[in-house]
């Protein structure tokens, strides 16, 4: 499989996650294009101006030589195989081009499209091309060629084995419900903390507990972190989110505590205790994240690009 993986400027959670699972299983022979410099190692934006402080995806990834030169040549010459835009949304003028010069319909075998946006509407025109990959589904969209995906991380950042735990809740929290706990209060800041990423995930595995809410959209990276510290994600209202959005997977007091209120948590955690279902609660939370790193999920996405053949 030769993959050209058209690629938009700045950072994307999901396209940039995918071409990372893509350049661990394929290597070179996914050529991102044009390069996204924000992935590679060599990137000379400080770490501190890209999103999120560029934890977790970005400026970790090796260079390695690909040939970027005359794309268009080498599509008509049948040199790619498969095409994916990595967001279809920040897309459309190049969608456009390739359509009206008949690419999509004759010089490859599969033609995919991302779309990681945080809204759930869909990009119509693209539909009869190829599949479709949405992150937020606000209900199940009756178009065949419609599949789920979601966010994933790194194997290279999920943690082994877990480490001594000395706090209850990790020191990041944006959640205004869970301030009404006295931990909370005295322990959190809704400010970002942390300068360096290794701070912020050492903070995270030394917690039995970690909030995390919805934010743009339902889909974060946050939940994926928290779990792949060996900690358990408390998520407010969990139980609103639609069906077919992302993160999928995650099922109260089996690997997350949902939680609608502060003291609706705090029970739970006490429950928790009484029961001494923490190491059961921590266990499948680990393994939740660990089923979505970066190379499970982009081989997901080659499978259902496969079966589609």
């Amino acid at each position: 499989m030769t993959i050209l993986y058209l690629t938009s400027s700045g950072e994307d959670y999901l396209q940039d996650q995918i071409l990372l699972g893509l350049r661990e299983v394929l290597a070179d022979q996914v050529l991102d294009h044009p390069r996204k410099s924000v992935l590679y190692q060599n990137c000379k934006v400080p770490a501190q101006k890209l999103y999120g402080r560029g934890f977790t995806i970005w400026k970790f990834l090796r260079d390695i030589q690909v040939n970027r030169n005359d794309v268009d040549q080498r599509i008509k010459a049948g040199e790619f195989n498969t095409l994916i835009f990595g967001n279809i949304w920040r897309q459309r003028n190049e969608f456009q081009r390739f359509r009206s010069k008949r690419y999509l319909r004759h010089h490859f075998h599969q033609v995919a499209f991302l779309d990681g946006e945080d809204h759930n509407h869909t990009y119509l025109p693209a539909l009869p091309y190829g599949l479709y990959f949405k992150r937020e589904f606000g209900k199940i969209i009756r178009f065949p060629r419609c599949r789920r995906i979601n966010f994933s991380i790194p194997e290279v950042k999920i943690r082994p084995q877990p480490i001594q735990k000395d706090q209850l809740f990790a020191k990041h929290c944006q959640c205004e419900e869970a301030y009404k706990l006295a931990q909370i209060q005295e322990h959190c800041q809704r400010s970002y903390l942390f300068e360096e990423e290794d701070h912020y995930y050492l903070d995270l595995a030394r917690s039995h507990y970690a909030v995390t809410m919805k934010k743009q959209g339902w889909e974060c990276m946050r939940h994926y972190e928290i779990a792949a510290n060996h900690t358990v994600p408390c998520f407010y209202q969990l139980d609103h989110k639609p069906r077919w959005s992302a993160p999928h997977g995650l099922v109260d007091r089996r690997n997350v505590l949902s939680f609608n209120s502060a003291n609706e948590l705090k029970d739970k955690i006490n429950e928790v205790r009484r029961s001494e279902l923490y190491p059961e609660l921590q266990q499948q939370a680990f393994q939740w994240a660990a089923k979505n790193s970066c190379r499970q999920v982009a081989t997901n996405f080659l499978n259902q690009l496969s079966s589609n053949e």
